[in-house]
């Protein structure tokens, strides 16, 4: 018998119409998130800026960091990877968390990660804003080459969906891997570009370019917003590519193997 609890949200998610059904989960993930806080949704801002303000104190007082309007510079980066790590990291717990709707809905279970990356980008709808307004306050001109942050965007976004379904998968056979993906997130977080420009990094160890996409996502990013020219063409290609395989295997392996994960709950 369905939980009680539960019978509210369920009723609330239409079966046949698929869209809609997404966007149903994807509302009620938002909204659990930030329901029994206090200060709601201004977490969402607040998480990211304090970071923001921490690490460019660290930066520019400590290490000396030269780059003008340095606390746009970092947000630009922050909050793109942010998202992301957000969004892979529940992927890992996503079974678990959404047992309810698995054992009571027929649905493609592949909803559940487009739903998922959906709440978190709702979130970071609030973040993208906040930096944009901050862009405006500090006097960087707007231009015509922001309209290529969709681009952008969906490259994030294919990639979380890709992410954590793979994470998914590996949690089946491999238990530790909340503790191994946590070590491999933070050293992609240090080598993004985030505190320093992407190009070091790149120089430095080409082969960064495949490995961590989020360097180019970041430098792009900053390229149409904070320098306000055009994208790195090459660079975006090559980060599709890596989103657009990451998706492909996470579906494939999903597919294959999601049903062992299924028969544990």
């Amino acid at each position: 018998m369905i939980n009680t609890l539960l019978r509210p949200i369920l009723e609330r998610i239409p079966e046949n119409n698929r869209v809609e059904r997404i966007w149903k989960l994807a509302q009620v993930d938002f909204k659990k998130r930030y329901y029994n806080d206090k200060l709601g949704l201004f977490w969402a801002l607040l998480n990211p800026l304090f970071k923001i303000a921490i690490y460019y104190m660290v930066f520019t007082f400590v290490f000396q960091i030269n780059i003008e309007h340095y606390a746009i510079f970092l947000f630009a980066g922050l909050i793109l990877w942010m998202a992301w790590t957000e969004a892979s990291t529940k992927g890992l717990s996503l079974i678990n968390t959404k047992r309810y709707l698995i054992e009571n809905i027929k649905f493609n279970h592949i909803d559940l990660y487009i739903s998922l990356t959906i709440s978190v980008f709702i979130g970071f709808a609030f973040n993208l804003a906040a930096y944009l307004v901050f862009v405006a306050a500090v006097g960087i001109p707007f231009t015509f080459n922001l309209l290529y942050m969709p681009l952008i965007l969906i490259n994030v976004f294919i990639l979380c969906i890709g992410s954590a379904m793979i994470l998914t998968v590996i949690q089946i056979y491999f238990k530790d891997i909340k503790h191994l993906w946590a070590i491999i997130t933070l050293a992609g977080f240090w080598s993004s570009g985030i505190f320093r420009r992407g190009e070091l990094f790149l120089e430095a160890f080409p082969p960064l370019r495949v490995i961590n996409p989020f360097v180019g996502i970041v430098m792009n990013m900053r390229a149409i917003s904070f320098d306000g020219i055009g994208p790195d063409w090459s660079l975006m290609g090559i980060n599709y590519a890596t989103g657009i395989v990451v998706l492909i295997v996470g579906i494939i392996s999903y597919k294959k193997f999601s049903h062992k994960a299924i028969e544990m709950l």
